[in-house]
């Protein structure tokens, strides 16, 4: 088997692990604090990919100030106990493996802090498959996954259209197109088909036998 793209770049949450006990945890804390109703758990699955700052303004209705007290009070409950109620997706080491094994170059590319997302890697144990993570700065608001996947293509000298992004969002699925890479939505994460539809998906894996067929091709 050999790799079917020069690189292949992974989102985290959704795609690597589930990570919804965490984040859930950490928001509810963040509200509490906040005094805000706690949204239905179909909103709070919503507020995983995107920057969280985005998604307190999209669906609380905070303005920019309380946004980011929002957003200090999550990471202050997430970077003490949320972040680490993670677990990899079932058989997600092996895929990781098969495609070292097989040549692959991997990345992760992530709205995660770059100041958690290696402690999240290594906590899960995967860290050494990859060869890259690329991850915004602490308070870094922007929103748009192409920036952190220009900077890995750049960064690891690859062109968009020999790469893929592998994400579970429309953010990771807007991301690519705007990138010009490819892209692959995994359904067993957090977003919905049609979102990554209607930002220019078009291939897409319902477990990781499908992810990996999509990666990899005979020799």
């Amino acid at each position: 088997m050999k790799p079917k793209y020069d690189l292949m770049m992974f989102d985290l949450d959704g795609t690597l692990t589930d990570s919804s006990g965490g984040i859930f945890e950490s928001i509810k804390y963040s509200l509490n604090k906040m005094n805000c109703p706690i949204p239905e758990e179909k909103t709070l699955r919503k507020f995983i990919g995107p920057p969280l700052f985005q998604s307190f303004r999209k669906y609380c209705g905070m303005d920019d100030e309380a946004a980011n007290r929002a957003d200090s009070y999550f990471r202050k409950s997430y970077y003490e106990t949320g972040a680490f109620n993670n677990t990899l997706f079932p058989h997600m080491e092996e895929l990781l493996k098969d495609l070292k094994n097989a040549g692959a170059n991997l990345a992760v590319v992530t709205s995660k802090p770059i100041t958690i997302t290696p402690k999240v890697l290594e906590f899960v144990k995967v860290t050494q498959y990859f060869n890259g993570i690329f991850a915004p700065d602490e308070g870094e608001h922007s929103g748009r996954k192409c920036l952190l996947i220009n900077d890995c293509l750049k960064t690891l000298k690859v062109k968009p259209e020999n790469a893929v992004m592998i994400g579970d969002t429309h953010f990771d699925a807007a991301g690519a197109r705007e990138s010009g890479t490819n892209f692959i939505g995994v359904l067993f994460g957090f977003g919905s088909k049609q979102e990554m539809v209607d930002e220019g998906g078009k291939v897409f894996a319902r477990d990781l036998d499908e992810l990996k067929s999509s990666l990899l091709e005979n020799s």
